[in-house]
């Protein structure tokens, strides 16, 4: 499986030279990435298809998926705001830290709801 950061040596050359930290340099621009790594748009992806799948196949029921923090925030984004280099949603920033716990409501696949504290 490929690993989504890349090349870890790539990633802290990247980390002295970029303004803000990898993640957030890769949702600002969305075709970034390491060497043997993904970008933002290809992590999207991927998170797409499988939270769409999960929901899909457990309609009603009560689900929990583990994820990679940044994997999360690049699935989150489309349902969010993002200024200031921040994840809002409601005009709430969703602060995502390890671990962190949110909880999303379906109805069908629509998302309803991101609770987060």
């Amino acid at each position: 499986m490929k690993e989504c950061c890349g090349d870890r040596e790539e990633l802290k050359k990247l980390g002295k030279i970029k303004k803000n930290s990898y993640t957030i340099e890769q949702m600002i621009d969305n075709t970034l990435k390491c060497t043997g790594g993904e970008s933002f748009l290809e992590v999207e992806t991927r998170m797409n298809e499988a939270v769409e799948d999960i929901v899909k196949n457990n309609i009603g029921k009560n689900v929990v998926i583990v994820s990679h923090g940044a994997a999360i925030k690049y699935y989150l984004k489309k349902y969010c705001d993002f200024k200031n280099n921040k994840l809002l949603y409601k005009e709430k920033e969703i602060n995502i830290a390890s671990p962190s716990i949110l909880k999303l409501e379906f109805e069908e696949l629509k998302l309803k709801e991101i609770i987060f504290r």
